[in-house]
C-alpha cells in the first residue's frame, strides 16, 4: 500500500494539471469566439472532461479567467523584471523587457482581451484587471526615480509618467495581439521601446 504521504502530492499534482487542461481549452476557444459565448460545456468537451468536472475545479468561468490572469500575470512580470532591475542596463534591457511581454501578449492575447471584455460587466473582474496592470506602475517609479537619481531621466510628474506609460503598454499590446492583428513580436517590441526611451532617458 502506498504511503500517504506520497498519494497527497501526487492527486495534487492531478488536480493541477486539470486545471491548467481545463484553463487551455478555455483559451483555445477564446481564438474563435468572445469570452460572452463561450460556455461550460464547449470547454470541458474540449478538454475531454464532463460538464460535471469542471464545478469540482471552478465555481464559474469567471473563476476560469482569474486562474489564467493568475498565471499570465507571473510571465508578465517575469518580462518586466528584465528592465526593471536596478542592476539592468537602462537601455539595453529596455527593448528585452519590451520583447519579452509582447510574447506573452502573443501567447494570451486572446484571454487577456476576454478578461478585459469581461471586467467591463463586473466590479471583481474588473478590480482584478487593474490590480494586475497597476501592480507594474509601483515598480516602474521605482525604477524611474533610480534613473534621475543617476541623472539617467529627469521627468515632471513622474508617477503619473509611470502609470501612462504601464496603461499606455497593456492598451498597445491588448489590441494588437488581442485582436489578433499580424504584428511581429520584433516590430511591437521596437515600438514600445522607442516609446519609453523618448520619454524616460535623457540624451
Amino acid at each position: 500500500m502506498e504511503p500517504a504521504a506520497n498519494v497527497a502530492p501526487r492527486g495534487e499534482a492531478r488536480r493541477e494539471a486539470t486545471r491548467r487542461t481545463i484553463v487551455a481549452a478555455a483559451e483555445a476557444l477564446l481564438a474563435e469566439r468572445t469570452y460572452w459565448n463561450l460556455t461550460v460545456e464547449e470547454v470541458m468537451a474540449s478538454a475531454g472532461l464532463t460538464r460535471t468536472a469542471f464545478y469540482r475545479y471552478f465555481p464559474d468561468m469567471e473563476a476560469v479567467l482569474l486562474a489564467a490572469l493568475a498565471d499570465i500575470s507571473a510571465e508578465l512580470l517575469d518580462a518586466a523584471g528584465r528592465w526593471l532591475s536596478l542592476d539592468a542596463d537602462p537601455e539595453g534591457a529596455m527593448l528585452a523587457a519590451t520583447t519579452g511581454l509582447a510574447e506573452v501578449y502573443q501567447r494570451h492575447g486572446r484571454i487577456l482581451l476576454a478578461f478585459a471584455e469581461a471586467a467591463s460587466g463586473g466590479a471583481a473582474m474588473q478590480e482584478a484587471w487593474h490590480d494586475v496592470v497597476d501592480s507594474f506602475i509601483l515598480p516602474v517609479r521605482a525604477r524611474l526615480a533610480d534613473l534621475d537619481a543617476q541623472g539617467r531621466s529627469h521627468l515632471a510628474h513622474r508617477d503619473e509618467v509611470a502609470r501612462a506609460l504601464v496603461w499606455m503598454t497593456e492598451r498597445y499590446l491588448l489590441e494588437t495581439y488581442g485582436r489578433g492583428r499580424d504584428v511581429p513580436v520584433a516590430v511591437a517590441a521596437e515600438t514600445l521601446a522607442q516609446v519609453w526611451r523618448a520619454v524616460v532617458l535623457t540624451e
